[in-house]
């Protein structure tokens, strides 16, 4: 298997943006750069210098040679950026006017914003993030400034959760493979918290069903072409990306969970 995008996870993105408002160059991005980033990547870097991974050591195989280092360090940084982009789009939710968003679509990103806080300390406790300041397209949230389109979010969110539920699934393989049966079934956790946001996601976008899929997508099998397909659309990891958009640093700390949710650390 190779590290392209399998149909079915283009079909899961292809769905999202025809069903986005936004202009079309910014419909377009995330399915074409996402397809294209992912092929022919190579393998990512190893786990930063001094960070010990839980019970023993950094190493270990995983499929197509992906050590647990190199997935821990694709792991920790896009949960800090999910965090910082949750951060951002509640900044703007809290200041949205005449019911552009309802209470309970609020209380959705609340909610995934806890979860994620949670996935990002988990995965900190493990690995050094190779960065905390992102660059975020505009397009994510519908526009700049304080701009929030539903639909742009909802765009976002289902293409971005359908490869953290692939990098997840890299995770599962890369720690079965190494022996480490508690952190692969940790790794199915994340998933499956990952697919719960994908489906709210798909509500915002008024798919029918919004829980489109019998089995999730495994077709990057390397971490380092997750990082490549964000890149592709439009993301900076510590530096300017390709769409226009802004930085956003990850809060240090980070902002405390507007309200409480369950299961906060793995079983």
């Amino acid at each position: 298997m190779t590290d392209e995008l399998h149909p079915s996870t283009v079909q899961v993105l292809d769905h999202a943006l025809r069903d986005s408002d936004t202009p079309g160059q910014t419909r377009r991005w995330l399915l074409e750069r996402a397809a294209a980033g992912a092929a022919g990547v190579a393998a990512g870097s190893a786990l930063a210098p001094g960070v010990a991974f839980a019970h023993g050591g950094g190493g270990g195989g995983g499929g197509g040679g992906v050590t647990i280092g190199e997935f821990g360090r694709v792991a920790v940084t896009t949960e800090a950026l999910t965090v910082t982009l949750l951060t951002e789009l509640l900044r703007r939710v809290n200041l949205a006017s005449g019911g552009t968003v309802p209470p309970g679509v609020k209380a959705v990103f609340e909610g995934a914003y806890a979860a994620e806080l949670d996935h990002y300390r988990f995965t900190r406790a493990h690995w050094r993030p190779t960065t905390t300041r992102f660059w975020i397209p505009d397009g994510f949230f519908g526009g700049p400034g304080n701009t929030v389109n539903l639909t742009s979010v909802g765009t976002a969110l289902v293409a971005g959760e359908t490869l953290f539920i692939n990098l997840y699934l890299i995770g599962v393989t890369t720690f079965a493979q190494a022996g480490r049966q508690t952190f692969a079934r940790y790794s199915a956790e994340l998933a499956g918290c990952e697919s719960e946001h994908r489906v709210l996601a798909e509500t915002l976008l008024n798919a029918d069903p919004p829980n489109n899929v019998g089995f999730e997508v495994y077709s990057i099998q390397q971490p380092a072409g997750i990082e490549s397909a964000l890149e592709g659309a439009g993301i900076g990891f510590g530096t300017q990306g390709s769409a226009p958009g802004a930085f956003y640093q990850l809060a240090h700390p980070p902002m405390a969970p507007p309200l409480p949710i369950n299961a906060n650390t793995p079983s």
